[in-house]
């Protein structure tokens, strides 16, 4: 499972029936209320290499801080993605996090965004920036000298 797939799921859960949905598909949005999830950016710590195990291989890996930004369209926007950030900070959420290799270290700012449709009505959006830590790893073969020559 990719990192952006597990956040999903762990968003998915926490959305407790509201459909959520990638902000970057192309397909049909669901009818309101439903939340647009997009991991915006992340920031990746120093690499670490592991021992090298009995094939030659280490494991090599880094910490990555992503911001997800949730945008939260309909009825009830703003109050969903307040339900949805204090879901995640309850035991039950953070050890799902765990299982899917993830941490919710940081949850942002919560803000109502109505817009203006065709000049006469507002449609309700709230928008939530959340931090997530995952881990990437790559197991790589490493070089050994087989054999050292004197210079000549």
């Amino acid at each position: 499972m990719t990192p952006e797939d597990a956040i999903f799921a762990l968003i998915e859960a926490a959305a407790a029936g509201i459909p959520v949905i990638f902000a970057n598909e192309n397909g049909t949005r669901p009818v309101p209320p439903y939340i647009a999830m997009a991991v915006r950016w992340a920031q990746a710590s120093r690499a670490e290499q592991g021992e090298v195990n009995e094939d030659g291989n280490a494991l090599i890996s880094q910490r990555n801080d992503a911001t997800v930004e949730l945008q939260g369209f309909g009825a009830g926007a703003y109050d969903g993605l307040d339900a949805l950030q204090l879901r995640l900070q309850h035991p039950e959420f953070e050890e799902r996090a765990e299982a899917l290799g993830l941490a919710v270290f940081e949850r942002g700012r919560l803000q109502n965004i109505p817009v203006l449709r065709e000049g006469a009505r507002y449609e309700q959006r709230a928008l939530l920036e959340v931090g997530v830590r995952y881990v990437v790893a790559s197991l790589a073969a490493v070089s050994v000298i087989e054999s050292v020559a004197p210079a000549t």
